[in-house]
This record gives structure tokens, C-alpha cells and sequence, in this order.
């Protein structure tokens, strides 16, 4: 089977066409909360209303910590929390879940609640300790917070220069260069494991703090590589100027709290058929399975180059984490299966709809490379109305999970 990883280009795509976001997922985005002087527990107006949850006692004892950590920013003399005392305050509930740092809405709720499971490991070398402070499996995804501490180093966790022409880019030092993951002792990669498991890092506000995650990915016979309910996450992380690797064991569960919605709904567009086939909702991720099947002489460029979006009932589009497809048996065409990865809703919502597009490349014949922009920067995008769905859900079931994501 030939595997079509779509991570990047979707990536590239979300990045190149941010002015196209409704405003209230742009203006979420591009908020600031990377500081820990801003309180963790205090959300936007579009979001519950903290007085309306929150006792006195509980503000009183809210005001006391802004109090704290106004008196320790002000001794450091303005300087950003390092991740050193970031890892101290963890211990006290008040400041809240470094998860609030990712640009993803699951993970900054997830952070606000407070619902992370809190591992608190680390490892220390050379005079640079590597914590994972907590983490989170929801079945879709398992995110995990990296953080590092430590003096001299020239740049932030995931920093890295292209050298170009397929050499190994340059780190600086403290940078991650490697980052080998077991599950019970047994390798994610595919070839001893048998599983088919995505790996990932993200950056986030604060340089040296970095979100990793695993995503258990679907082949044409499996709805998803099966992993147990509680296992234990073996970690091996190598530093740019540290001989010895850091080793950190996890324990992970499985938060188990999901609506799926099950469906066989298709559209048909020229020699293609779309079918939607399930799509799970999570506290914190929206996943959908979906499939395509072609035929004709076209049909690999049209199935590769196919982009997805996924909009509420409102016309607000949902962040894109990630993608990932396979072909069933033959690459040059036949059925492609596809997952793909989307933020959380804002709100609960009725309906969802998938719309279908074929962004514009510069070079028309290619089907990889860079995207044609319009005269706004936006990513040139023709959409498929013949292939888009709109499908009914469970809302009451959908806001329920939203409010009570440990459940």
C-alpha cells in the first residue's frame, strides 16, 4: 500500500490562507495568553463566563495569585517566566496547564479545564533538564508538553537551518534532533510494530516549550491502528550538544469521552465519488473518515491534490491539525482512504458540512510545490460544490461532552 502523508501541505494551506478564518477563530489565534502572568482560568466572552462559575472565595483566591505573580515578575525585572519556574507553579492549580501555550482551541480548553493528565517527569544532562510536565490521549490524538531548562543554549527547542539538498539541517545547541518513541517496549514504526502511527511537533509561544503528538492513523482494513487503553510511553529525546539521550517513561490512558457520528453519505463529481463515512467528536479533536474513488486518467492528481475543509452550521471553519491518506491497492488510482485531524468546535453545533477544493499551484501540471496566491496572499482555492456534504449531528450529546470532557 503507498502511503500519501498530506501534514505539510495541509499545514501550508491553514498558514497561507489565515485571512479566509471567520473572525472569531482568527481572533482566537492571535491572542496572546504566552505568559503565565495572565491568568489561566480567565476566558474570552465568547466562552462561559467566569463569574458566573467561580464562588468568591474562589476569585479571592485568584486575585491573591495574580497578586504572586505580578511580585515575581516584578523581581525578575519584567522578564518572561522561564520554563524553570513555569514547571514550579505547575504544583499550584491556580496558574494552570501549559496546553494553554499551543495555537490549537482543544488544547487551550483542555489547559482552561485543567483536565490534562499530569505525569511530571524529567531527565537531566549536561546542565539541561527535559521535562514532560503532562499529557493528553483522547483515542485520536495523544499530545504531550516538552518542556526544556538550562543555560547558554543559543536558540529555542525546535529550532533548526535547512541546508538544502536532502543534508541533515543544522541545530542549535539545546535544539531536539531526535525523538524515538516506544509504546510497552515496542516501536511506532510500522515495520516492527505493525501499527501505522503519525508523529509530530509543534511549536508553541513560549521557545522552550514544544507540543509533541501521536496519531493513530487508518488503513483501508482498519479503521485505526488499535492501541490499548492504558499503556506505557517510553520517550528517547536527543539534544544538539548532549552526548547522552534523555529517556522519559509515561503513563498513558485513554480519555475516553466521544460522540461519533456514523454515515455512508456520498456525492459523485465528474469520474470521482466522496464518501463521508463516519466523523468522532472529542473534547478536544474533531476527526472525520472519509474516501474518495476514481477512475479515469487523471485520477492521481485529482485525488492527491483534493483539500478539505470542515465548517459549523454558523460558516466558522474548523483549524486544521493534520491529514493523512492511503491508497487502497493501487497508488495510480482506485480508492484512497483519507483521515483528517480538525480543532474542536467553538460551540456545539447542529450541523456540520464538508466542503472539497483543489488549490491552484503555480506550476499547473505539478502536484506538489508552491500554491498560487491571490492578490491578498490568500491561497487560490476552486471548490467542488458537487462533492460538498452537510450532515445533521447530535448537538445536545456534542455540548454535553464539550462541557463535561472528563466524563
Amino acid at each position: 500500500m503507498n502511503n500519501h502523508d498530506l501534514d505539510q501541505q495541509l499545514r501550508e494551506l491553514g498558514k497561507k490562507d489565515a485571512s479566509k478564518v471567520p473572525d472569531l477563530i482568527r481572533r482566537r489565534q492571535e491572542e496572546v495568553y504566552a505568559t503565565l502572568e495572565t491568568l489561566p482560568m480567565q476566558e474570552r466572552s465568547q466562552r462561559v463566563k467566569i463569574a458566573r462559575v467561580m464562588p468568591q472565595i474562589r476569585r479571592m483566591m485568584l486575585t491573591a495569585a495574580a497578586v504572586m505573580i505580578f511580585t515575581m515578575g516584578s523581581l525578575l525585572g519584567g522578564a518572561a517566566l522561564s520554563p524553570a519556574l513555569a514547571a514550579s507553579l505547575q504544583s499550584i492549580p491556580l496558574i494552570g496547564s501549559l496546553f494553554k501555550l499551543a495555537d490549537d482551541l482543544g488544547l487551550q480548553t483542555l489547559g482552561e479545564r485543567q483536565i490534562a493528565d499530569v505525569v511530571g517527569v524529567s531527565a537531566t544532562h549536561d546542565g539541561i533538564t527535559l521535562r514532560i510536565p503532562e499529557l493528553i490521549y483522547d483515542g485520536t490524538r495523544l499530545s504531550m508538553v516538552v518542556t526544556r531548562e538550562g543555560e547558554k543554549l543559543s536558540g529555542g527547542i525546535l529550532d533548526q537551518v535547512s541546508t538544502g539538498n536532502g543534508t541533515q539541517p543544522i541545530y542549535p545547541k539545546g535544539a531536539i534532533h531526535s525523538f524515538d518513541v516506544e509504546i510497552d517496549g515496542h516501536s511506532i514504526h510500522r515495520g516492527e510494530s505493525g501499527w501505522n502511527i503519525g508523529l509530530g511537533a509543534k511549536p508553541t509561544s513560549d521557545p522552550n516549550t514544544a507540543i509533541y503528538e501521536l496519531t493513530p492513523r487508518s488503513s483501508p482494513k482498519q479503521s485505526a491502528s488499535e492501541l490499548p487503553d492504558t499503556f506505557t510511553l517510553t520517550v528517547q529525546v536527543g539534544l544538539e550538544g548532549v552526548d547522552e539521550p534523555f529517556v522519559l517513561e509515561l503513563p498513558v490512558r485513554e480519555h475516553q469521552a466521544k460522540v461519533i457520528s456514523n454515515t455512508q453519505k456520498s456525492k459523485e463529481w465528474k469520474e470521482h465519488k466522496l464518501t463521508l463515512s463516519k466523523i468522532q467528536f472529542t473534547p478536544i479533536t474533531t476527526k472525520v473518515w472519509l474516501n474518495v474513488v476514481s477512475s479515469g486518467p487523471k485520477t492521481q492528481k485529482w485525488q492527491q491534490q483534493l483539500g478539505f475543509e470542515l465548517w459549523d452550521d454558523q460558516g466558522n471553519i474548523l483549524g486544521l491539525i493534520g491529514g493523512y491518506g492511503a491508497y487502497d491497492t493501487n497508488p495510480m488510482g482506485g480508492e484512497l482512504h483519507y483521515d483528517l485531524l480538525f480543532e474542536r468546535f467553538t460551540v456545539a453545533t447542529p450541523s456540520v458540512k464538508l466542503k472539497v477544493f483543489i488549490p491552484e499551484m503555480e506550476k499547473p501540471s505539478s502536484l506538489s510545490g508552491k500554491f498560487k496566491l491571490n492578490e491578498r496572499g490568500e491561497v487560490i482555492k476552486h471548490y467542488i460544490k458537487e462533492l460538498e456534504i452537510t450532515l445533521p449531528v447530535d448537538q445536545a450529546a456534542i455540548q454535553k461532552l464539550y462541557e463535561n470532557p472528563s466524563q
